[in-house]
């Protein structure tokens, strides 16, 4: 007696399903009968072409059964197995678990899969390519800045006092410039070059001010931060060229990014944190940092939309918790005041 289960098959030419039954012609041969425009259509097709379970023929034709029971009479290899992985598919739990997966996998890749990667290519590109990286950046912060207006003697002595106290035998390119759309602000490009602008300058009362501002921004180029962040900014592109080693499209997006992105709370804390080490290691009064971050709230008026030190890097963590790190520090260290 001839067998037959009934089916929803799809003939792998057209999307739309037909209501079909299924049966064995023998040992290695199926056959799915179905209508199709009022007219019996039968297709035969060989055990061997049921490699999965559900999937029938050479392109998307394929056959899903009513009911959870595989027949037995079905010829196919390793029946069990595949009538398990059937049951599998189609069970609600799993679907669940396989949603909840993809997005952990998701969470997890943003969260530390990017910026490990993005941290690996920052250290593995050679100078050359930082050069040109942090020129195109340099050319675009020039772009929306203008000569500075600071006196030379003036620019010498915070170059000598950069040199003095915070190169320490690596020593930056320090320029300056008049921010205009930047206001005060200070940046520090992957071409081993930090700009300083007029306004900043302008804003601190005192050297030790500034030395703690090109500490910071020192921290920024040791640790390739700006470049770090730019990475981080292509998402799942960084993963790729972690994987591949093909940095072609680095010198088209990474420069805009370097002077757009901001850095991470994490990046900020580590060059806060460098910047008092070296002002303790000075001998200079790290409440100076303190003084500096506050006066630049007040200048920059947090809550509103301009372009900052403290305000373009956005992502910098608030003031007031800057401040508690800087007395904190102040706590653990003694003041060494220089003679």
């Amino acid at each position: 007696m001839k067998q037959t289960v009934s089916v929803t098959y799809y003939d792998g030419v057209i999307s739309k399903p037909h209501q079909a039954s299924l049966s064995a012609l023998d040992h290695e041969h199926i056959l799915v009968e179905y209508e199709q425009e009022g007219v019996l259509k039968r297709q035969q097709y060989h055990a061997d072409q049921m490699t999965l379970f559900g999937t029938i023929g050479q392109r998307d034709a394929r056959i899903e059964l009513h009911s959870q029971t595989l027949p037995e009479w079905l010829p196919i290899d390793h029946k069990s197995f595949h009538h398990k992985v059937w049951r599998l598919e189609r069970t609600p739990s799993l679907i669940i678990f396989s949603v909840v997966f993809v997005l952990a996998l998701g969470f997890a890749l943003i969260k530390w899969g990017v910026p490990t990667a993005s941290k690996v290519i920052a250290y593995q590109l050679p100078e050359n390519t930082l050069t040109r990286l942090g020129g195109q950046a340099e050319d675009y912060v020039m772009d929306y800045t203008k000569p500075s207006t600071l006196p030379k003697a003036r620019q010498d002595q915070i170059r000598a006092a950069h040199m003095k106290l915070v190169a320490d035998n690596q020593p930056a390119i320090l320029k300056f410039r008049a921010g205009d759309q930047l206001g005060a602000n200070a940046l520090a490009l992957p071409n081993n070059t930090i700009i300083l602008t007029d306004e900043l300058v302008n804003l601190a009362h005192s050297d030790q001010e500034i030395i703690g501002v090109l500490a910071h921004e020192q921290a920024h180029l040791l640790k390739r931060h700006s470049l770090q962040q730019a990475l981080s900014s292509l998402g799942f592109s960084v993963l790729y060229i972690a994987i591949t080693g093909d940095s072609s499209d680095l010198m088209t997006t990474v420069p805009i990014a370097i002077v757009g992105a901001g850095y991470s709370r994490k990046f900020e804390q580590e060059s806060d944190l460098y910047a008092l080490q070296l002002m303790h290691k000075n001998h200079i009064e790290t409440s100076h940092f303190a003084n500096f971050l506050q006066r630049m709230s007040e200048d920059a008026k947090e809550d509103e939309e301009q372009s900052s030190w403290m305000s373009v890097l956005s992502s910098h963590p608030a003031t007031a918790e800057r401040i508690k790190m800087v007395r904190e520090f102040e706590a653990k260290h003694p003041k060494q005041i220089a003679e």
